[in-house]
């Protein structure tokens, strides 16, 4: 059977251009993109009153755009203004169709995205998953959060080649369905949350039960921390492939096949890492806040978005891979991902990675913030969890946070998914802006 996209000419068309676009040097991307600011900018402006409006007020019209430089003068758009002004902010394109995000910042906001938009988002990223060998029609497991009927929670999906497996019932059960069903399907690739991939290496490892060989993991739409990538190699023996994206669809970003730095792909959209002053991020190792534009979304434009998603600059081309795109070193997190201590500053919880068997005494764990200062950490213990256990795990988070918190550790029966079923390492229910200086320093610290 001939995979689905394949018969989709769109997308069949858009990874074509991809191939084809790969090895351009820096001055053919620069010369590409820059078209597509001012076709996009003039579409938006043409067809949609908010952000004609928003233009007007600035004293910028789409022929005013001549480089980069003349395009950042341009305002900014973000969650809210889209979520609360939808209808002015998108345009009358043929078959579109309202989405909505999942709210992982606590802005849940809706959209309209046409087909053509869809199939491009799928091709980028299975171009960017070509680069580790994936290629249409591999047999692949997937977990993520689906709602699946089914008595055994799977359903196979020739038409993708795929045997998908909801995580929304992911008890040690489940998951050894699921295992007992590999071995039968013999899958060559894994994609799944970080969080649910994590998860079922926790399993594998702990049962010791056997799953087919692998030719990678293949990791999208939360973040991955290092806990969840090293055990994820440990018990699988594979390569690890995460790319950054989100429903907007403004930029995407994947590992390159030689390395683990996210390698943004010029060829979907425009992406700005920019400061607290608003100013481009250009020093190796410095943090900013990824600012999208879609090349590829028509009904509901972004242009200058705020994704309140942080990054950290690596620099220009990779020397291992040799395409000369813009190279993050990492994801830092969502703003939503940072914890707020009680002399007020900004942990990553990125910095609550720990590299032995911390985590193998219990079964999830999850970080809850209300005010500042003060952090619950609750967790499902395991059967041998002890008090001695207990009083350690609160001394080594403590020392994590600084000694800067006050913890309190609330052992539970479960953790609650999302409505997407993932799996959320902080439910950080303080607003947090970027343009906050102590914020800056703090996570450049």
């Amino acid at each position: 059977m001939v995979h689905a996209d394949l018969q989709n000419k769109d997308y069949v068309a858009w990874r074509q251009f991809l191939k084809d676009s790969d090895r351009w040097t820096r001055d053919q991307i620069a010369d590409y993109q820059l078209r597509e600011l001012k076709r996009v900018t003039r579409h938006a402006y043409e067809n949609t009153a908010g952000y004609r409006a928003l233009y007007q007020e600035a004293g910028v019209h789409p022929s005013d755009i001549r480089s980069f430089e003349d395009f950042r003068r341009l305002p900014y758009v973000d969650k809210e203004m889209i979520r609360d002004r939808l209808e002015e902010f998108s345009a009358p394109v043929e078959g579109r169709t309202h989405i909505t995000t999942g709210g992982s910042t606590g802005i849940p906001c809706g959209m309209y995205r046409d087909p053509q938009s869809f199939a491009k988002e799928l091709a980028s990223k299975a171009h960017q998953y070509a680069r580790v060998g994936w290629q249409e029609g591999d047999r692949q497991i997937v977990f993520r959060g689906l709602l699946i009927n089914a008595p055994d929670r799977m359903e196979f999906a020739a038409k993708f080649n795929e045997l998908r497996c909801s995580t929304y019932d992911f008890v040690p059960e489940q998951m050894e369905i699921y295992r007992r069903r590999a071995l039968e399907y013999q899958p060559e690739w894994v994609r799944c949350y970080p969080s649910s991939g994590y998860l079922f290496a926790r399993f594998l490892k702990e049962t010791g039960g056997a799953f087919p060989p692998l030719k990678g993991i293949l990791c999208s739409s939360e973040h991955l921390y290092d806990f969840q990538r090293d055990l994820l190699r440990e018990v699988f023996k594979a390569r690890i492939f995460i790319h950054y994206g989100h429903y907007e669809m403004a930029v995407l970003a994947g590992y390159c096949e030689h390395e683990d730095t996210y390698h943004v792909l010029p060829q979907y959209g425009y992406a700005e890492l920019v400061n607290r002053e608003g100013q481009l991020v250009s020093t190796p190792g410095e943090i900013g806040e990824i600012i999208g534009t879609s090349f590829i979304m028509h009904a509901t434009p972004f242009i200058r978005y705020r994704t309140q998603d942080l990054a950290v600059f690596k620099g220009w081309g990779c020397a291992a891979c040799e395409r000369p795109y813009q190279i993050w070193e990492r994801i830092e997190g969502r703003l939503q991902e940072l914890i707020v201590t009680k002399s007020g500053r900004y942990l990553s919880t990125s910095m609550l990675n720990m590299h032995d068997d911390f985590y193998d005494r219990i079964k999830q764990f999850q970080f809850l913030q209300r005010e500042p200062g003060k952090i619950v950490f609750k967790f499902v213990p395991r059967d041998t969890f002890s008090e001695a256990a207990q009083k350690d795990m609160q001394r080594r988070l403590l020392e994590r946070c600084l000694n800067d918190v006050d913890l309190t550790l609330e052992s539970v029966r479960e953790i609650p998914l999302t409505k997407r079923g993932k799996h959320r390492l902080l439910v950080q229910e303080l607003k947090l802006k970027f343009d906050n200086a102590a914020l800056q320093q703090a996570l450049q610290a």
